[in-house]
């Protein structure tokens, strides 16, 4: 179900208070995918006219990705619908609520940001507007947890588990470097991808990382995708190739060990998870 500005609680002092607006309205603040996840996304072309910007749109939302270095499929997502409502949020065009003419329209060309994004860019405009429509962004996270702590916390697991994959790929690459250094070998670029394709074709169905984004039509880095249990999953691996491969086990030996211990953590794992 949409989440939708209009059904977060305001205090007394809220934004409509301080700006003459409801930012409820002119900003929804709704569910949708970036880049393959659920996420809280806004319209740019919302935010640029709550927040009063003196410039243009197309120059404005441009210069500040640019500026801030924000990237597509990541924070942000280019849509051809002007009207929000009518877009898909799985990036899905052919939504038979709108249609454009070939080539499409650059006018009606809007962004689907992030709610990190939007708080970002309303915060760097350094007015009013900008302030109050950050504090509004903020009590629409905080409604969200207190109106569903599930999904709330179901996002708090997702990017803990996102930190935790991404600190054991490294300390893994280092442990080979030293296992094949001590062995005379020099490790290549290919050494660390074949570690990175074992492990993901144990936690995607025999797919690689890659390849598992082609499938499930995915753009950007295929980790930002995977919901918690993958990665928790993923990390699980790293951190326990790390010990094997310190044990001097030879690659077959670490792969048919990590296949048999992902069996018993998926076991315990995913079995707590429906308790």
């Amino acid at each position: 179900m949409p989440i939708t500005g209009q059904g977060f609680p305001h205090s007394e002092n809220s934004q409509s208070d301080i700006t003459g607006n409801d930012f409820a309205a002119i900003v929804p603040v709704i569910s949708g995918q970036i880049g393959g996840r659920e996420t809280s996304i806004v319209s740019a072309k919302a935010l640029h006219k709550a927040l009063g910007v003196g410039r243009d749109f197309t120059n404005w939302i441009k210069g500040r990705i640019d500026e801030y270095g924000f990237t597509s499929a990541a924070d942000y997502v280019l849509f051809d619908s002007p009207v929000l409502a009518n877009q898909s949020v799985n990036i899905e065009q052919g939504n038979a609520g709108w249609v454009t003419k070939r080539g499409g329209d650059r006018r009606s060309k809007d962004y689907l940001l992030s709610l990190n994004m939007a708080k970002e860019l309303a915060m760097v405009e350094r007015n009013e507007q900008g302030r109050a429509v950050r504090r509004y962004f903020i009590q629409c996270e905080e409604a969200l947890q207190l109106s569903a702590p599930a999904i709330a916390a179901k996002y708090r697991r997702q990017l803990k588990a996102r930190i935790g994959a991404a600190n054991m790929f490294k300390p893994m690459c280092a442990a080979l470097d030293v296992a094949r250094a001590e062995e005379g070998k020099q490790t290549l670029p290919r050494h660390y991808t074949n570690e990175s394709n074992m492990i993901a074709r144990i936690v995607l169905g025999g797919l690689t990382a890659k390849q598992w984004a082609q499938v499930n039509s995915i753009a950007g880095e295929p980790r930002d995708a995977m919901n918690a249990v993958q990665l928790e999953h993923l990390a699980y691996l790293e951190s326990t190739n790390i010990t094997l491969i310190d044990m001097g086990m030879a690659y077959d030996q670490r792969k048919a060990e990590l296949m048999r211990l992902s069996q018993r953590w998926l076991a315990k794992h995913l079995g707590a998870d429906h308790d």
